[in-house]
């Protein structure tokens, strides 16, 4: 990660993350829950791991990764209060 904090967006067809210096997100395979190994949500911040199953997601298309990452960071913020440690970009 670079001094500016510039967030790295990867994708691929299984799955699909964002990641910053203070945490990450991501969607897909390799994040499963249940006996059913359902594709999950997950967003990692100081160690600390928020896991959201597709079917508590509440988006449409279990394999459309963009939307469901989309959808997984909303909540996110809906949910958490976020606190800003950076006034400025430079």
């Amino acid at each position: 990660m670079n001094k500016l904090n510039r967030p790295s967006f990867y994708k691929a067809s299984d799955y699909a993350g964002l990641t910053t210096k203070n945490g990450s997100f991501y969607y897909g395979y390799e994040v499963t829950s249940g006996e059913d190994e359902e594709w999950c949500f997950s967003a990692t911040f100081d160690g600390e791991k928020i896991i959201i199953p597709f079917s508590k997601l509440g988006a449409k298309d279990m394999f459309d990764v963009t939307t469901c990452l989309g959808v997984g960071i909303g909540w996110i913020l809906a949910k958490y209060k976020l606190i800003a440690v950076e006034k400025e970009l430079a």
